[in-house]
């Protein structure tokens, strides 16, 4: 039995602008082509054309740095944790990443917050080295968490039920799990009410609330980094989404017999119930990795020797990262659409800090033009993008307006109406 007692909230934040590179272009387009093409011939709904960094290439492929509505990906992201109760946000990543940085702080300022940037190691581009250098520049106590995560996600910009939440104190880490059910719980009556599409590749049954979710990986993680084992941190991470993640948990309890031992009562219930309870809710199905939720956290808390929890989240915009070219389009199509309905200052009404973001791009973005290589001629530099990586139309037309399929689908519309009555909500709730 696990007695800690954490701080009550958190304040504190490691944001990663920093992605691992692949050795080659052709490597990386070979990976992201293989993918696509293996998702279209299965049909999946979530086809995926990712974009990748690789060594040797004249501007770098880095998402964070893609535009929305001509602003970074990042400073969305920034402005995210600025409206937050954070204190402390410690930036990873880039020379690039670095210059956005300092114009955006210039113009929104950092609403009273100490904000750290910290350049990334090119020669270790892993997920721990990059907690570690973020962790360097933080005091943390023994018995604080510290909120990580990756800056693709624009969206997200409610983040007070993750940092004041009430499991905090008691555990060490926690996963909030993306649950198709919790985020769209209308999909199958309405498809278009699902307007982030993914592929979702797990399984997790709630026996008290008798619900099976299916589930993606976390893209927020509240975590104790003093009481988290590096080694771990790693291994969960690199097979978070390839479903290999019990043979992971199985290799490290492996080499700690202790734990081998206390964790066999659990690994039996699993392989004894977990198919055939799954069956009383869905007799066919595909999946990489399922678990009940209640033996899931019993035994990762084994696995790491410390009290974990895994939740689910109702929120769209956790799971609205931006790994991929559809998914760059999914913002882009909804700023389009916001600009439309409100004769071109639409990201005021479906982002709370969207005025400042637009005053950044008015300020700041003619000077990034100029320093930033992909900026250069950003439009120009995706329609490439997309001809290499054969996609079947290019985003922007030879007059440079943005126009393609995702822009005219009812998603989008649900989209903007979702984000334009959250953002209300928010505001309100905030002022």
């Amino acid at each position: 039995m696990f007695h800690i007692n954490n701080k009550p909230i958190i304040d504190k934040c490691i944001v990663s602008f920093s992605h691992n590179r692949y050795e080659s272009r052709s490597q990386a387009d070979k990976f992201a082509l293989e993918k696509a093409r293996r998702e279209i011939a299965q049909k999946k709904k979530g086809v995926s054309h990712l974009i990748l960094r690789a060594d040797g290439d004249d501007i770098d492929r880095l998402k964070f740095l893609f535009l929305v509505q001509g602003i970074p990906i990042m400073c969305y992201a920034l402005g995210n944790l600025l409206l937050s109760s954070l204190k402390e946000i410690v930036v990873v990543g880039s020379s690039e990443v670095n210059t956005i940085l300092e114009h955006f702080l210039s113009v929104v300022d950092t609403h009273g917050k100490k904000v750290t940037f910290v350049h990334e190691d090119p020669d270790n581009l892993l997920l721990i080295n990059t907690m570690i250098l973020g962790r360097n520049e933080l005091s943390l106590a023994a018995n604080e968490l510290v909120l990580f995560q990756p800056g693709d996600l624009p969206f997200m910009y409610d983040l007070e039920g993750v940092l004041q939440d009430k499991d905090l104190k008691s555990h060490n880490l926690i996963l909030w799990l993306n649950s198709r059910q919790a985020m769209f719980p209308q999909f199958k009556e309405n498809p278009a009410s699902e307007f982030v599409v993914r592929n979702y590749h797990y399984r997790v049954i709630a026996e008290k609330a008798k619900q099976l979710h299916d589930v993606k990986e976390p893209n927020v993680y509240p975590i104790n980094l003093s009481a988290i084992e590096d080694d771990i941190i790693e291994l969960l991470h690199q097979t978070r989404k390839d479903g290999k993640i019990l043979n992971a948990g199985l290799s490290k309890a492996l080499r700690s017999p202790t734990r081998m031992l206390r964790l066999l009562p659990v690994l039996a219930k699993h392989f004894r119930h977990f198919d055939s309870d799954l069956k009383q809710f869905r007799l066919n199905d595909r999946f990489k990795f399922g678990a009940h939720l209640k033996n899931f956290n019993q035994g990762a808390s084994i696995l790491l020797d410390t009290p974990f929890i895994a939740k689910f989240n109702d929120d769209p915009a956790f799971v609205a990262d931006v790994d991929a070219l559809e998914d760059w389009e999914d913002f882009e199509s909804l700023t389009h659409l916001a600009d439309e309905r409100h004769s071109g200052d639409g990201l005021a009404a479906i982002h709370p800090f969207g005025k400042e973001l637009l005053q950044f791009r008015e300020k700041a973005m003619p000077r990034l033009r100029k320093v930033i290589p992909m900026y250069a001629d950003f439009k120009s530099y995706l329609n490439d993008l997309y001809r290499s990586l054969e996609m079947k139309y290019v985003p922007f037309n030879d007059n440079g307006i943005y126009d393609t399929p995702n822009l005219h689908t009812p998603q989008i519309e649900t989209a903007y109406r979702w984000y334009a009555d959250k953002t209300r909500k928010f505001v309100k709730r905030i002022a």
